[in-house]
C-alpha cells in the first residue's frame, strides 16, 4: 500500500509516465504532476514534451481523479 497517490500522465505521442507526487489526497495537485511528468518525459527522452492528452491520480489500483486535455492544457 503507497502513501502519495501516482500520477499517471500519457502525452500526445503515447508515452506514458507514471510518478509518486507527494501531495494531500484531499486537495490533489495537478500543476505539480504535470511538472513532474513532462520533467521525467525530458529526461527519458531527451527533447520537449509534447502536450499531455490524458492523466489521472491514482493509489492502490484507485482512481482517485481523471483529467481531461482541456483540463491540462496551460498547466505549468
Amino acid at each position: 500500500m503507497s502513501i502519495s497517490p501516482t500520477f499517471v500522465a500519457t502525452f500526445a505521442d503515447h508515452e506514458v509516465t507514471r510518478m509518486s507526487v507527494f501531495t494531500s489526497l484531499k486537495k490533489l495537485d495537478m500543476a505539480r504532476g504535470v511538472r513532474l511528468a513532462r520533467a521525467a518525459y525530458e529526461s527519458r527522452m531527451k527533447q520537449v514534451a509534447p502536450s499531455i492528452v490524458e492523466a489521472r491520480f491514482e493509489r492502490d489500483d484507485e482512481i482517485l481523479r481523471n483529467y481531461e486535455r482541456k483540463e491540462l492544457d496551460g498547466v505549468s
